[in-house]
């Protein structure tokens, strides 16, 4: 169809159908059609009329400003053709408080004339003339809210929503003009700073400095207060009231200069700006001048802090320095080095958090292990680890193997054993070395020989490995046992072996890795004397695992390690059939609750004498007078 068509039928469907939720249904049919949403200017304003808590989230759905006609190229609907009904549904959904469907229609009103985007000058000035008209500041706050978009202001709209109502600062700040790498895209506006200082208002003035100063403007202010004020805490509030707030802005070398002129007096501030300053890609060379200002000065504080957050380079090219220089006490490299070590950025969220650790390539951890191999073992434990993008470290398990190190061999076991590679994944690249594979199948075969060995040494050397692994460590507990020897030696091919060290099969219940715990309820549910006796001596960690959340396939493992804890003992039995029951009535609709009801049946196989009434077979018989009957 096209638009006069389509209109047609719509206007069939508005008059001849009177039930609004059987309209609603005749226009979801009819949207299908990719010519429906770009007649929202005749379909809009007459569903959100007739009845705004229905179609609403239909207009919103297939709203569109932009047509598609027949022959398929895109072409914007422009408002002043359909202004007399579109001006009147804006106005009816500003007084309906509709801010969403708002925003969407003077998006559409002001749009550019080419191409997407708002046309800013008309933009500007319509938010100007609102905001003035306003008549209290909660109307004023209500504008605000309508034209808070994607868009820029300038400093004329900026200064005249100031002098109206000195509370928008924190809508000006938020569609500030943002500039990156090219400094001379920053312009402080003096117009505006000069009216918020009229005011006295600093929060707002140091805000609009941040983010507005030209980068060599502010290089001359600061340069010039490090000259001026003669007292460090003032000073150090003055330069963070004034350091720029930007992507990879070039201030490395002020702060430089400014550490050259007045020393430590200004350390807190740089201290506190050091990951804007250096942390991030492309900021070796920051990095590495203050670094030797930081050595040329005994700074040893702020060059550790500098390595940490700098590159990845930067840090090892640090320790490989400390390493070399054989002139400095074995004393002093061994504080240099914990100086380094530990995380180096964070972001932390309500409820998550991440944490960024330098990984040391082999060589040099193999270097720094064979000068200090307890701060491989103790600091630069995270140091070792391999990620899923590096080649890992073949050589470091060499070395700890050689030196009997089970510590570390557990460690880096701990995290090779949860490696899939990504080539092996998605099936690229099938002759292509890969040291993470190999190095993983070097650990296997060594906690292979321990196996064959000694059960009970593999039992407390892979219990070690195991609760070692942190909690969502795996993301594809399937694609992990295919690819990676270690894990399918750990998880699947020595459960009997655990059952040699109870303790070991203990710690494996109470790990932090949902697949180890799992592991720990598949050696309890064998069909072994010893699994029944231990799982009866673990029932207290085991019965909880009946109401707390777990996963399905976690939870019937479970069941089967409770069903060997009530053939291991009356008292478990007891007790895992009291619980059993309890299960039963959660509200959860997910719970596996046939499943539930068939343990309670294997336990009462096992134990008959814990049924009640009701769980007692009934036996039907036939009624002797129907016998004689019958006969």
């Amino acid at each position: 169809m096209d638009a006069k068509q389509m209109c047609r039928a719509i206007e069939q469907l508005l008059d001849s159908q009177p039930d609004n939720k059987r309209l609603r249904d005749n226009l979801e049919g009819l949207c299908r059609d990719p010519m429906f949403p770009g007649l929202t200017y005749f379909w809009g304003p007459r569903l959100y009329a007739r009845s705004k808590p229905i179609f609403r989230p239909f207009i919103l759905n297939q709203f569109s400003d932009w047509m598609v006609p027949v022959e398929g190229r895109w072409a914007r609907v422009l408002w002043s053709n359909h202004a007399t009904e579109l001006e009147a549904w804006l106005q009816a959904v500003r007084a309906s408080r509709d801010v969403t469907l708002v925003r969407k229609l003077q998006r559409w009103k002001f749009a550019a004339d080419k191409g997407w985007g708002l046309d800013q000058p008309r933009w500007n000035a319509a938010l100007v003339d609102a905001h003035r008209a306003a008549p209290t500041p909660a109307a004023r706050t209500i504008v605000l809210d309508e034209f808070d978009d994607w868009f820029r202001l300038d400093e004329a709209t900026a200064l005249s929503l100031y002098d109206t109502d000195r509370t928008s600062s924190a809508f000006i700040l938020k569609h500030l003009p943002q500039a990156f790498w090219n400094k001379d895209k920053r312009e402080m506006w003096e117009r505006l700073a000069s009216a918020v200082r009229a005011h006295n208002d600093t929060a707002l003035y140091f805000s609009l400095y941040r983010k507005l100063m030209p980068i060599a403007r502010w290089r001359e202010e600061v340069l010039a207060l490090a000259s001026s004020v003669s007292d460090p805490a003032a000073l150090n509030q003055a330069l963070e009231d004034r350091h720029p707030e930007g992507y990879r802005l070039d201030h490395g070398g002020t702060i430089v200069e400014l550490l050259t002129q007045r020393g430590r007096d200004v350390m807190p501030y740089v201290r506190t700006k050091l990951e804007n300053i250096v942390g991030g890609w492309g900021r070796e060379k920051e990095a590495q001048q203050l670094l030797a200002l930081a050595e040329r000065n005994s700074w040893w504080d702020l060059w550790s802090s500098t390595a940490r957050v700098g590159h990845t380079k930067t840090f090892s090219a640090a320790v490989a320095k400390i390493l070399d220089d054989r002139a400095m006490p074995e004393d002093m490299q061994r504080e240099r080095l914990k100086a380094l070590a530990g995380v180096s950025q964070e972001w932390n969220w309500p409820g998550a958090g991440l944490a960024r650790v330098h990984s040391l390539d082999d060589n040099l951890a193999c270097q720094l292990y064979g000068r200090f191999p307890d701060l491989i073992r103790g600091p630069f434990r995270s140091h070792v680890t391999p990620h899923w993008w590096g080649k890992g470290h073949p050589g470091l398990v060499k070395a700890a193997e050689a030196a009997r190190d089970n510590d570390l061999m557990d460690t880096l076991a701990a995290r090779y054993a949860t490696h899939i590679s990504w080539d092996q994944l998605y099936g690229r690249n099938p002759g292509k070395k890969n040291e993470m594979a190999e190095t993983t199948t070097v650990l296997a075969a060594y906690y292979q020989a321990i196996r064959d060995r000694d059960q009970e040494e593999f039992a407390r050397r892979s219990s070690n490995v195991l609760t070692r692994i942190p909690a969502y460590a795996s993301f594809n507990q399937n694609q992990l046992l295919r690819n990676n020897a270690l894990a399918r030696l750990l998880f699947v091919r020595s459960l009997d072996s655990y059952l040699a060290v109870p303790g070991a099969v203990q710690d494996l219940v109470e790990g932090s890795n949902i697949h180890v715990m799992m592991l720990a309820y598949r050696v309890l549910a064998l069909p072994n004397p010893r699994a029944q006796r231990l799982a009866a001596d673990n029932i207290s960690i085991l019965i909880g695992t009946l109401l707390r959340p777990l996963h399905r396939k976690t939870r019937l493992a479970a069941f089967d390690a409770l069903v060997n804890a009530a053939r291991g003992s009356e008292a478990a039995a007891r007790r895992v059939h009291a619980r059993a029951r309890d299960a039963l009535k959660l509200p959860d609709k997910k719970y596996p609750k046939a499943e539930l009801i068939g343990l309670i049946g294997r336990v009462l196989s096992v134990r008959p004498e814990l049924a009640d009434a009701t769980e007692r077979p009934v036996i039907f018989r036939r009624h002797p007078v129907a016998q004689e009957s019958a006969a």
